[in-house]
């Protein structure tokens, strides 16, 4: 999962949006997205376009022994 900010709404506020509606995130376009792997963050990078989707260019990879309990909690 890469996770591009968060933001909290009232289920009233869910219900109300419409198409073209905007929903602020909590960052910055220029900050870091977090890449996610089961709840763990396992490193930032950002946005790219690669033949007209989008990538992930890695840019600070989480410690190995962090990477691993990541991925123990998958299995």
């Amino acid at each position: 999962v890469v996770r591009f900010g968060s933001r909290s709404l009232e289920l009233r506020e869910l219900l109300e949006l419409g198409p073209g509606d905007v929903v602020e995130l909590d960052r910055q376009v220029t900050d870091p997205v977090d890449l996610i792997v089961g709840d763990k963050i396992v490193a930032h990078g950002e946005v790219v376009l690669v033949d007209g989707y989008f990538g992930l260019r890695v840019t600070e990879v989480a410690e190995p022994v962090r990477r691993l309990e990541s991925m123990r909690c998958l299995g």
